[in-house]
């Protein structure tokens, strides 16, 4: 009998130390958890990297970044996205000129009096159109890119690429007929002013 008691007791103990394993194994679950809930926040920082794809650097028939043709100079002025703002230049006096901001710094800009944004000039050797022209290269380069869609003016001193808009983009040429500036705007505004020696004003 006493021996059957013992025994009953060795059972309990054992069945008591046997109850103690699943509590170490109880974090484990929590471990797991908190290995998950490490992982969301790398989750949550990959859409974080998605956006970063901000709009392209690259110049357009429409200008370049938020300097679109038509937008308006108080806007832009009020947003802190211009510099060098000046009004009253010996060319066209009644226009103003301005410069953009941050990387879009070599962009050069003419306003009407009115205020809209008509002519944005390109600059910079770091900013090229979608299609990957870009300053420095030659009126052949350039060319083979366009196609149909360009036209050489004044016996190949500048190149006007016109699209289905109405916008296009003069690749004005040095004497090695490399692209030393590029210009947009109104298409047929572009190419009167070029063939005409006016200031674009």
């Amino acid at each position: 009998m006493l021996r059957r008691v013992c025994l009953a007791l060795l059972a309990v103990t054992v069945l008591a130390g046997c109850g103690d394993d699943p509590e170490p194994t109880t974090p484990a679950p929590s471990a797991v958890t908190s290995v998950s809930a490490e992982a969301s926040p790398s989750a949550a920082a990959s859409p974080a990297a998605s956006p970063s794809p901000s709009p392209a650097v690259n110049f357009t028939v429409d200008g370049a970044g938020p300097y679109t043709i038509g937008a308006n100079l108080a806007a832009l002025t009020a947003g802190g996205l211009l510099e060098e703002v000046k009004t009253g230049a010996e060319t066209c006096p009644a226009n103003t000129t301005a410069r953009g901001t941050g990387v879009w710094k070599d962009i050069q800009l003419q306003f009407r009096p009115d205020g809209a944004l008509y002519l944005a000039v390109n600059r910079s050797k770091t900013i090229p159109t979608p299609s990957g022209a870009r300053l420095g290269m030659t009126l052949a380069a350039v060319s083979s890119i366009y196609g149909n869609l360009g036209k050489e003016l004044n016996g190949g001193a500048a190149l006007l690429v016109t699209t289905t808009s109405g916008r296009g983009i003069l690749f004005d040429l040095d004497q090695n007929k490399k692209v030393f500036a590029m210009i947009a705007g109104d298409a047929a505004y572009l190419k009167s002013s070029y063939e005409g020696g006016t200031d674009f004003c």
